[in-house]
């Protein structure tokens, strides 16, 4: 199903970055498998171009089974060279270490609904002398969270099933939200999941308790986008949006070819100048899940609304920011 559209705003000029590394489930998952790097490209779009599967896989988060869920799917991540030797990590070079969020909902680890999931929060000190606020979160598939430039935790499920977070900092105003964004695949390298090779979807939505949420204030970049077949279809800033959900090349998938841009270190900094990332997309909550971990949850993301990049197919590490000068009047 292709998603209803409402742009945030129209594109800005052109960014033009050094080459990066960086789905509700329709059939059942089907393992990663090594393949050899096939050829590979370079473009014009200012990334790195890659075709074929990664060369090698390694598992990059710490849920390696569900004790509950019947439709698990590993995160798992993988390695590419393009043209020039340089590796990139797909999909991204996600927090490994770091702490996760608390679930309100996990049906894979834990029961599934988790009234007592307030108590369980513990603050993380961003800034000492700061407010205290409490951020309500979900990711299809994956999100880490940065506040201030800190990272405070990420999605306890990489890839399915789909849970729901919560999560409790200090930090004082002006606050800068950040976000690390992943559509997760189970063919590394070519964008595509499942036995039926299916092009998924991302989407990502948050309330916070000071009043800030997910919106059209919100500007959002793409890191890592696959499929593609042909570069041209890629316009300025990035805007993939008139590149097919499913080029040619999913009749052949190892053919598919996959773009890069470098994150910059400083992503999610206060002081990183993000004027010329895209505003974002918003999307309907029904074009991005029905799954229970959203949508038995909905109240709690108020007026918040699921942003991503102007394709949600493609574009598979997304970075989004937003900077709240002060709390929302009551």
């Amino acid at each position: 199903m292709f998603p209803r559209r409402r742009f945030a705003a129209a594109l800005v000029p052109l960014l033009v970055l050094a080459a990066a590394g960086c789905a509700a489930p329709a059939d059942p998952p089907q393992a990663v498998t090594d393949a050899p790097v096939t050829e590979v490209e370079s473009d014009s779009v200012g990334a790195a171009m890659t075709t074929g599967l990664v060369s090698s896989t390694f598992a990059c988060d710490s849920v390696a089974s569900c004790s509950g869920a019947s439709r698990f799917n590993e995160a798992l991540c993988g390695t590419i060279d393009d043209p020039s030797g340089r590796t990139w990590t797909i999909p991204a070079e996600v927090n490994t270490s770091g702490a996760t969020c608390v679930d309100i909902y996990n049906d894979c680890t834990g029961d599934g609904d988790n009234p007592d999931y307030l108590a369980q929060l513990s603050t993380v000190v961003v800034d000492g002398e700061g407010a205290e606020i409490t951020a309500t979160l979900f990711g299809d598939n994956f999100f880490e969270l940065y506040v201030n430039g800190q990272y405070v935790c990420r999605d306890a499920i990489g890839f399915t099933p789909f849970n729901s977070s919560a999560s409790r900092f200090q930090a004082a105003y002006p606050i800068t939200y950040a976000v690390r964004l992943i559509d997760w695949g189970t063919h590394l390298g070519i964008g595509m999941e499942y036995d039926s090779y299916n092009v998924g979807d991302g989407g990502f939505i948050a309330r916070f308790s000071d009043g800030a949420v997910t919106g059209a204030d919100w500007r959002c970049q793409v890191f890592y986008a696959a499929p593609v077949d042909d570069v041209n279809c890629v316009g300025a800033n990035r805007d993939t949006s008139a590149c097919p959900r499913e080029p040619e090349c999913v009749g052949d998938p190892e053919s598919c070819s996959a773009l890069h841009w470098a994150v910059p270190d400083d992503w999610a900094a206060p002081g990183f100048d993000d004027t010329d990332w895209p505003a974002v997309s918003l999307y309907a909550a029904d074009d991005v899940t029905r799954t229970p971990g959203y949508a038995n949850y909905a109240e709690l993301f108020g007026e918040a609304e699921f942003i991503w990049t102007k394709n949600l197919n493609i574009d598979n590490q997304v970075l989004c920011r937003v900077t709240i000068d002060a709390p929302a009047s009551p």
